[in-house]
């Protein structure tokens, strides 16, 4: 009887899943079709880019671009595959182990819509900067 009762404290008191995030949002896209983000941290801008070219056997095959470097993940629907991590900029040289870790962006394949053929990818960015992100959806 005791667990029932303590549950429900835990859950008023506990951050939400999005809560850490300095940014998070949900991308619908259809195969070759590009998101750009435009992220502003640590007094830089930067530059991320991705897309999906093929969905097979669960699968999905995607091209990210971040700062000129490009990558090529595979991600799946399951909780050990289903995010691509984007390291964003490094920590300084003098950050003690006890700081936060080093600020990234997860790229997160959610679904897929078999009869639209379309993805469903969600973005968050964690950074101990203030983060701007600028992006025209889909375009």
């Amino acid at each position: 009887m005791l667990l029932v009762v303590a549950l429900p404290l835990f859950a008023a008191g506990s951050n939400g899943p999005n809560d850490t995030w300095q940014f998070h949002d949900t991308f619908v896209l259809k195969k070759d079709q590009i998101q750009h983000l435009d992220i502003h941290a640590a007094h830089k801008d930067h530059k991320l880019a991705f897309r999906w070219t093929l969905y097979a056997s669960g699968g999905l095959v995607m091209h990210v671009r971040y700062d000129g470097h490009a990558y090529q993940p595979m991600l799946y629907k399951d909780f050990r595959r289903h995010a691509y991590r984007i390291d964003l900029f490094a920590k300084p040289n003098d950050a003690s182990p006890m700081q936060y870790e080093t600020p990234h962006a997860l790229l997160i394949f959610t679904a897929f819509d078999d009869a639209r053929k379309e993805a469903w990818l969600d973005v968050k960015i964690k950074s101990d900067e203030t983060v701007e992100v600028y992006y025209t959806k889909g375009k």
